[in-house]
């Protein structure tokens, strides 16, 4: 089709423009909403988020030391792994409140610095049980540093993680960790340029009700070596861990668990409940030669008999319950 007006057109047009016929009014560009630069450095960041190697080592780290800090402290820790993200160093230090332990290390032959970072309510949960103190929900940290004999106690827990991150490697890269140093403020922890880009993997550790986090700040410069191992589709091993075994064996067996005895029931009525004085006598609906049914964690499991034993009541296992299911 031929895209040039004919004389015709140009002077119809014309007419029309002298004429008022062809609306010469500008259109408005709509004023709605604000402009705002698109970062394509965050945006390429956002969408990195899955990198199926490092997903692997972080589970073998939180079983690790779900067990190895349950074993640690004798009672049970749960260690759960979170979403892998990345960002800017400046953004992960900039949310790191103070004190907070920070240590800084190397995982040898990889490149670069690592920080492992532990937060002090954490801190001071591990430190308390180390020393036999109570198990108090929530610890106030603000205005507190952390004491030398602290700082050594905290450190048996981070030559533990270290163990369990070698552990955790294994599949993909043998590493060694090599402690550099420890902080309390982040503004002393700058391994990195503020604008680099770094992978941070955060770890919930809950010690009987008191929360904390544990973080790993990888640099990209620390991951390139291994980027095809971590990117590719990992197998995971079928073979059982012996070191893993042992450790969950310990748990298992050093759990306590309450045993419980049914003596028996009997109905009353409510003149007699309140007219008892110390003496009475209140019959059970249990003979002396029944056997009585002992539960575990409420689960029935045997039943026994009462007698005495170097001065105690005891329980005299007669016969075993049939589990159900």
């Amino acid at each position: 089709m031929d895209k040039v007006l004919s004389q015709e057109e140009i002077d119809a047009l014309l007419a029309g423009l002298e004429g008022g016929e062809v609306d010469t009014t500008p259109e408005e560009v709509p004023s709605e909403g604000e402009v705002v630069p698109f970062d394509f450095k965050n945006y390429a960041i956002s969408t990195r988020l899955k990198i199926p190697g490092l997903e692997v080592i972080n589970e073998h780290l939180a079983r690790g030391l779900r067990m190895g800090f349950s074993t640690m402290l004798r009672e049970m820790v749960d260690v759960n792994t979170q979403p892998i993200q990345m960002e800017r160093f400046r953004d992960f230090l900039n949310r790191i409140p103070v004190p907070t332990s920070i240590h800084i290390f190397r995982l040898e032959p990889l490149r670069g610095q690592i920080l492992l970072v532990i937060d002090a309510p954490l801190v001071f949960a591990f430190v308390e049980r180390f020393l036999g103190g109570g198990e108090r929900k929530f610890i106030k940290v603000e205005g507190r540093e952390f004491t030398p004999i602290e700082q050594r106690l905290i450190r048996r827990v981070v030559d533990h993680i270290f163990r369990e991150l070698e552990r955790a490697w294994k599949g993909i890269q043998p590493v060694k960790a090599k402690y550099v140093r420890g902080e309390v403020n982040p503004q002393f922890a700058r391994v990195l340029q503020p604008e680099e880009t770094v992978v941070v993997c955060n770890f919930d550790v809950d010690v009987e009700g008191l929360q904390g986090k544990v973080a790993l700040c990888y640099s990209l410069g620390t991951l390139q070596p291994v980027k095809t191992k971590l990117y590719s589709p990992y197998q995971a091993e079928e073979t059982v861990d012996p070191y893993w075994r042992k450790q969950l064996e310990e748990v298992i067996f050093s759990t306590e668990v309450t045993l419980k005895v049914y003596l028996g029931k009997t109905d009353l009525k409510i003149r007699d409940l309140l007219s008892l004085e110390t003496g009475d006598i209140i019959t059970l609906d249990t003979k002396v030669e029944d056997l009585l049914p002992v539960t575990i964690e409420n689960v029935p499991k045997f039943k026994a008999e009462l007698g005495v034993f170097k001065g105690f009541k005891a329980l005299r296992v007669k016969e075993f319950l049939k589990s159900e299911g």
